[in-house]
């Protein structure tokens, strides 16, 4: 196989922080995993293109068996529990929220039962990430809905139970609901006031400055062909890659 195929492989110091954690260990139940490290390698690679599973490189194994072992890492929740564990010591001193819109192509459509989380607009089917980062713009929660899903109906959601000192969001999450939750919480709302307020809120303007480290996550996510646009049919899959990428964003800062 041309080297090609492999500049996205994951490095070696990386592998050292995940490989711990992962099925297959000697003392776990069930049997020795040997190639954990080809099978991630694999899931990068189809994330990376984009490409159906069917096409995966033999290199990396019989794409069957990888998706299939992708699917059951899904299930037990391995990839979630892999996020969570690189996200040790978030930087909260600030939070940053946004949302971006997700073009779903036509072959992720038609999943069994309807669906799952896309919604048709005048540019056709949209899949939407809400996303929250921390102060140095690392991705530390994730939710996917349909496209036409309005940004400030998830802000609380992806704010919950984070302790901060202040949140940063766009226009967009000026809400009296959202306003209220922040300062209940602790946190310093530094959100410009809609237009057609009565009375405009004072809002910190300078510090508001630093809220493209959010858009910033936003176009590390969609480096991947697999996350700019939703190829996935099922939002289990979709929520899946996504967090795959945040796993190698942490990585990349970690390693």
């Amino acid at each position: 196989m041309d080297a090609s195929y492999h500049r996205h492989d994951i490095s070696d110091a990386a592998w050292e922080l995940i490989a711990p954690y992962l099925p297959g260990q000697r003392g776990q139940w069930g049997g020795i995993a040997e190639d954990n490290r080809r099978f991630i390698n694999a899931v990068l690679w189809v994330l990376r293109t984009g490409a159906p599973w069917r096409d995966l490189p033999p290199a990396y194994g019989k794409w069957g068996t990888v998706h299939q072992r992708f699917i059951r890492w899904r299930r037990k929740g391995t990839w979630e529990k892999l996020l969570e564990i690189l996200i040790d010591e978030p930087d909260f001193e600030w939070l940053m929220i946004d949302a971006s819109h997700v073009k779903v192509h036509p072959h992720a459509a038609g999943a069994r039962g309807g669906n799952q989380a896309m919604a048709k607009n005048k540019r056709g089917l949209n899949t939407k990430i809400h996303l929250a980062v921390d102060v140095h713009g690392m991705p530390v929660q994730i939710i996917v809905t349909e496209g036409t899903r309005a940004d400030c109906k998830e802000a609380i959601h992806l704010i919950k139970g984070i302790d901060a000192e202040a949140l940063l969001a766009d226009r967009g999450y000026d809400t009296d609901e959202i306003i209220s939750y922040a300062l209940d919480a602790g946190m310093e709302p530094v959100i410009p006031p809609k237009r057609n307020r009565k009375e405009l809120r004072e809002y910190d303007k300078y510090l508001y400055r630093t809220r493209h480290l959010v858009e910033n996550a936003f176009l590390a996510l969609k480096q991947r062909r697999g996350i700019a646009i939703r190829y996935a049919k099922t939002l289990d899959a979709f929520v899946t890659a996504v967090q795959v990428r945040c796993i190698v964003i942490w990585l990349d800062i970690l390693a």
